[in-house]
């Protein structure tokens, strides 16, 4: 089913706010309650905007359903089948239930976690935002976590602008081997264009490509995270070259993507991996697949860790390890696989579901670790930035807004 139509950030709220109490007061005695919810927490619910039959939603299932059993939580998933009526619906519906779950886990895929807080305001269900956060402008809006909206607990994220540097950066060293500094173009492949994974991966990719004058990204095409949007406008894209320039690398915001674009360099008659390289994020079993294969150079991972690694920071409140306002708002370091080493950094990762050893024997040590810690991903030794070294600053106004080419 295709994405229907982005419902107005107005219309959402004014739905949700149809019938919501009186504003809530930010006091002592409401920290005190809220810590005694977090040490409840029980039943979990996972509202997936997408298909539970996407490989990307289905990873993150299996390692939420799996650190979930093993921290003595229960995960039910509701999918939205990437409709954003229905995302709405099924959010406000699952807490307004008769017996709410203790918590439910949002994504703030096209901006829509706002008027799900509103609704958690309203019912006193606590809600986590995982994967992608509230953009800086939405933040200055609502707040932090714990503060106006009293209970949302925290947001959890990948750090996305550091996965699309290091992304960009290994195809750039992998160009420079084959071409040196010959001049070359690219395309770029995105996400939704309000989604903060596609924004700040997108801004990554223009930072490392920086420092390779000699490449330009001639076209970013919005891909909706789709398999067939994304081959029809590689597919349009090769077969319109004008050959002045060759087409040497194409990066994509998901494996998925990269995935599409590999199927239309091929049908028509080019060779991914070595005439147009190819990076993808998500680390999905087709993907790791591709760059086993070397048809795709990169990929970053570690994001369909973001709802299970929310679960272990809540377990480390509910045992006091941590306390609820220590969540706040987190960027973990995403990992880096390239093509060149498939007989030994790429069996180490879990490819099926990326949690296969239960995350609760992590609960005890999250207190020493800094807020962009990926304890359970291998340490990749290709990774070209660490997460600190990437601004996380909010976007600058001269940042060219996503461009959708049909």
């Amino acid at each position: 089913m295709r994405l229907t139509r982005l419902l107005s950030m107005e219309h959402c709220l004014e739905r949700v706010r149809t019938g919501i109490v009186a504003a809530l007061v930010f006091t002592p005695m409401m920290v005190q309650a809220e810590t005694e919810t977090i040490r409840s927490i029980k039943q979990v619910v996972f509202l997936n905007p997408g298909h539970a039959t996407e490989t990307f939603w289905a990873q993150m299932i299996k390692s939420a359903s799996t650190t979930a059993a093993s921290l003595g939580m229960t995960l039910e998933v509701v999918s939205a089948k990437r409709n954003t009526d229905e995302f709405i619906r099924l959010g406000t519906q699952v807490m307004t239930r008769q017996d709410p779950p203790d918590l439910l886990i949002i994504t703030n895929n096209h901006g829509l976690a706002i008027p799900l807080l509103a609704t958690s305001d309203a019912t006193g269900v606590p809600v986590m935002v995982v994967l992608n956060n509230l953009s800086p402008e939405q933040h200055k809006a609502e707040g932090n976590p714990l503060g106006r909206h009293a209970h949302w607990l925290g947001s959890v994220s990948p750090d996305h602008q550091q996965g699309g540097h290091d992304t960009m950066q290994a195809l750039i060293d992998r160009h420079h081997r084959l071409h040196g500094e010959a001049e070359g173009r690219g395309i770029a492949l995105v996400g939704g264009q309000h989604d903060e994974a596609t924004r700040l991966r997108l801004r990554g990719m223009q930072d490392a490509l920086r420092k390779a004058p000699y490449l330009s990204m001639d076209r970013t095409f919005q891909a909706n995270w789709n398999y067939e949007d994304a081959f029809r406008v590689v597919d349009r894209y090769v077969k319109r070259q004008d050959g002045s320039v060759p087409l040497r690398v194409i990066w994509a915001a998901s494996d998925l993507m990269a995935i599409a674009a590999i199927d239309a360099l091929k049908l028509n008659g080019l060779r991914p991996g070595d005439d147009v390289l190819v990076a993808g994020m998500g680390w999905t079993r087709e993907g790791v697949g591709r760059l086993r294969s070397g048809e795709m150079e990169v990929s970053a991972g570690g994001d369909a860790l973001a709802a299970a690694w929310s679960l272990v920071l809540l377990a480390a409140v509910q045992q006091e390890v941590i306390t609820p306002e220590d969540i706040g708002t987190r960027y973990y370091t995403m990992g880096l696989a390239t093509s060149a080493d498939p007989g030994s950094y790429l069996d180490e990762i879990p490819l099926e579901v990326l949690a296969l050893k239960p995350m609760g024997q992590l609960v005890d040590i999250v207190s020493t670790l800094p807020d962009s810690a990926a304890p359970f991903l291998p340490v990749s030794p290709r990774q070209t930035s660490p997460s600190d070294a990437v601004s996380r600053t909010p976007l600058a106004a001269t940042i060219k807004e996503v461009q959708s080419h049909e």
